[in-house]
Order: C-alpha cells, then structure tokens, then sequence
C-alpha cells in the first residue's frame, strides 16, 4: 500500500480551512450583534464576550451543549450545523481529498481543534472531552463523505458489486424503497417548511409587538430575528409533529397541537410570538392528519403503475391466447400455455407484487428512522426545570408520521391488488367462456361434415325406401342423335326397302 503525503497535507488543510472560516465568520457576527445590542440598549460593551460566546456556538452546532449560570442551551441550531457540514464538503472537494489518508490527517486536526476551542469558552460545557470529540468527529465524516465518496470511486464499485451479486427484481425492490421513504421524508419536510411560513405570516404582528414590549430598537430586532433563524429548521421539525396531529412542548410551560396551544408565560423570546393557535375546525383536524396518509396512498400508487416503479398492467387474455396459439413445435398444450399464456403474465405480476411489498417494508422502516433521527436532533432544553424539555415527543411524534404512511403504502399496494385480481379473473372467466363456446362450434361443425361412400349410399337407399328426399349423385342421361335425311342422300346408297303391297310399274 502506497503511502501519498499530500493526502495527508490536503486532509489537514481541509479541516484548518473549514474550521477557520466557520468560527471567525460566527465570530464577527456575534461580535456584531453584542456591538449594536450594547449601543442601542446601553450597559456594559458585550463585545468582549464575542470571542468566547462564538466558540460556544460553533461547539453547540455540533451537539455540545453549555450553560451559564440559569441558562441551559442545548437545543442544536440545525442550519449552522448544515452549513458547517456544506462548508466541509465544499472545500474536501476543493483540496481534492478522496483517500483514508486525507479523512485521518483531516479528522484528528478537525477533532484537536475542536478541542482547543472548548478550552477556550468561558461558560461550563455539558460534555467531556471524549465526547466532544466524538460528537464533532461525527460531523466531520458526514462532510467529508459527502465530497469524497463520490470522487473517489468507492460508490460506483459498490454499485457495480450489488449489481453483480443481486437479481434485476431485488434490485428494484431495494432502489425503489430507498427512494420512495426519501421522498416521503422530504414531503413532510416540505409541509414543514410550509407550516412554519404559515405560522410566521399569521404571528409575525404579535412578534413585533412582543419587540415593543421588550424595548428593542430596529437594529436588535434585525439581529436578533437573523440569530433566531439559526433554529428555523428546528421549528420545521415541530411544525411536522404538530402538523400530524401530535405535540411540541415548551418545557412544562405551554405544549401545543392541533386541539390546544397558547404562548402565556413563555419567555419573552421574539421567537415564541410565532407559535400556533389550536385549530378549531374539526373537518380540517382531519384534513391535515390525514396528509401523510394520502402522500403514502399517492407515491406509493405512482411507484406501482410508473415505468421506473414497478410498472403493473393488467394481464391482456386476449395476447396470452395468441401468442400461445401461434407457438408451433414440440411442446403439448399445456407447455405452451405456462411458458407463452396465462402462467407466465401471472407469475410476472405475482412477483412484482412480492416486490413492491418488500419495498413499502423497507420504506417504511427508513421513514421511521429517518423520522426518529429528526425529531432528536431538534430537541434540546432552554434552561432548568420548567426548561428542561423543549420539543417533541419522540415515540409519539414518529408514530404520527410514520404510520400513516405506511398505511398510505399498503393501502395503495392492496387496491392495486384487488383491481388487477379482479380484471383477471374476469378475463380469464371471459376467456374460459369463448373456450367453450369454439369448442361446441367445432363439434357442431365436425358432426355435420360429410359422411363416406358406404354411408351415403345405406342413407340414400333408406331416404328413397321412406320417400323423404335426399342428396343423390347425378344420373347419367344418354340421348341418340338421328341424321337428318340429307346426310344418307350424299352417302348415295339405295333407300330402296322391301316390304307388301303392290308394286306400279
């Protein structure tokens, strides 16, 4: 194995640039934002607590929580950590790191300077130091593996290898399911993304008025709402629990689904202002937990019927008999009709049913986890005891979404069944029917072909004995002709002929 040292040195430089631009972009804005909130609501300069407060974040979007006296944040703020993750797959790409060599000279600098950083604060961390390391070792990996998989060709011998070992069915089944629980998971999380604006249009005027309670000026406002987008995504993960008809939490102060909800006695965090009202209606309670319900019902319809799915028709009877009645050869009926009619369209379809359940199977299992992972990653505390809690349920909230897609699936795949079950069995009883009905033509016409010789001639003779008339041959009619007595005058013979009587002289 060849050792290459500039791996080595792009895999460490990869790190040094990606945690160098994350910390001293975050930490300029902080130092920004404690500059304009210090001018414009007086006290102490904060701008000294930029530095410190900085590393705090860049170590919190990476899972590591702090506190400070009886603030606890351990909520992880979801868009600085995909930013963080799309800073380090861009510049693996850009260093051209696609070897072992560049992902360990990468992760021990990516993981010793983490550490540093956690040297650094000057508020208590709530990991130790092992575990600091591994939780940002794990965001390293997904950067890097984001950029150097596919660079380095690892991902196309892998597919060629599953190709190779696995059969076209299997590998439908297990492509199509990987794609359809991505794609329901992103639907929940475009009605996520939804239900948030929704919320942002109809509380934003209760969140400028909660600025006016606070006494923000205009630059605070516009520094402080940029610093609560930091958390959007994880608003977006609430808003899919509350959405289906589960519950997010606010500690033991308020909790908030679709039958109750109020922000009375939260904090006075602009954020707050935003969060939803119970919804009155019961017919659209309904309605909105029944989405993922339906989005199942439709992808999973879409993946039987489309080309790139499994593509179930109905069986044509009509093609199946042709084609077996125009095999010529060796093979009895019987053959012919397993291997060219009805038993091989049958056993296609049975397979591609087989299929498609196995796929909705393991669909729903990575919509399950993928869900679980999700609402985890977005829980997190604000504080102590009545704080301690802020976000969903876990269990409950991934059953909410889980479930009912699922059942959106099997619905889809069961109806499917049922339809084509039932257009078969009436073709095939269609079918059975014309079978039949030329097999009594054919009998009719054999029974009334002609009979033989021997047999006309006793049915003719018995016709005739009883009068009834019958088909008889032709008789033969035989007619003289006489010449005329022209022609035996040029054959100048006598026509003298004897006879009595007196002869004249």
């Amino acid at each position: 194995m060849r050792i290459r040292p500039r791996q080595w040195l792009n895999g460490a430089g990869a790190a040094l640039a990606s945690i160098a631009i994350y910390s001293i972009s975050l930490g300029f804005f902080m130092a920004l934002t404690l500059l304009v909130i210090s001018m414009e609501e007086g006290g102490d300069n904060l701008s000294q607590l930029s530095i410190p407060l900085g590393e705090a974040i860049v170590l919190l979007s990476q899972g590591v929580g702090f506190q400070a006296g009886a603030i606890k944040l351990t909520i992880i703020p979801l868009l600085l950590t995909i930013l963080l993750i799309a800073l380090i797959r861009s510049l693996t790409l850009r260093f051209g790191c696609s070897s072992w060599e560049a992902y360990i000279a990468g992760a021990i600098s990516w993981m010793v300077l983490n550490a540093i950083l956690a040297q650094g604060v000057t508020v208590g961390l709530l990991d130790s130091l092992w575990l600091i390391c591994l939780k940002t070792l794990l965001v390293f990996t997904v950067g890097f593996v984001g950029a150097a998989l596919p660079a380095s060709g690892a991902w196309d011998r892998f597919v060629t290898a599953f190709r190779a070992h696995t059969s076209a069915p299997l590998r439908t089944a297990l492509s199509t399911g990987v794609f359809i629980g991505g794609v329901l998971i992103a639907c929940y999380m475009l009605a996520g993304v939804i239900v948030t604006i929704v919320w942002i249009v109809r509380g934003h005027g209760a969140m400028l008025h909660l600025f006016d309670l606070t006494g923000m000026q205009s630059g605070s406002k516009i520094l402080t709402t940029i610093c609560s987008l930091a958390w959007l995504p994880n608003l977006c993960i609430w808003a899919i629990a509350w959405l289906f008809g589960s519950s997010f939490f606010i500690g033991d102060l308020a909790t908030f689904n679709l039958w109750t909800g109020s922000a009375v006695g939260l904090p006075p965090l602009p954020v707050f202002a935003l969060l939803p009202e119970p919804v009155a209606n019961a017919t659209w309670r309904i309605v909105l937990m029944s989405i993922p319900l339906a989005l199942g019902f439709i992808i999973g319809a879409l993946a039987l019927v489309l080309r790139r799915g499994f593509a179930i028709r109905f069986i044509d009877m009509d093609d199946a008999h042709g084609d077996a009645e125009r095999i010529e050869g060796e093979q009895n009926e019987q053959e012919q009709d397993e291997q060219y009619g009805n038993g091989r369209d049958l056993r296609n379809t049975i397979v591609r049913f087989a299929c498609a359940a196995g796929s909705f199977c393991l669909a729903s299992v990575i919509v399950a986890l993928g869900m679980t992972l999700l609402f985890l990653l977005s829980n997190g505390a604000l504080g102590h005891q009545c704080l301690a809690r802020v976000g969903v349920d876990v269990a409950a909230s991934t059953q909410a979404a889980s479930r009912p897609g699922a059942l959106g699936l099997f619905a889809a795949w069961l109806i499917m069944l049922i339809v084509v079950s039932g257009v078969f069995a009436v073709r095939t009883a269609l079918a059975r029917r014309r079978t039949r009905l030329a097999a009594v033509g054919k009998a009719t016409d054999d029974a009334g072909a002609a009979p033989t010789s021997g047999d006309s001639d006793s049915v003719n003779g018995d016709a005739s004995d009883s009068g009834t008339p019958t088909d008889a041959p032709s008789t033969r009619v035989i007619s003289s002709m006489t010449k005329p007595k022209e022609d035996h005058d040029d054959d100048n013979t006598s026509t003298d002929t004897t006879g009595s009587g007196i002869r004249l002289p």
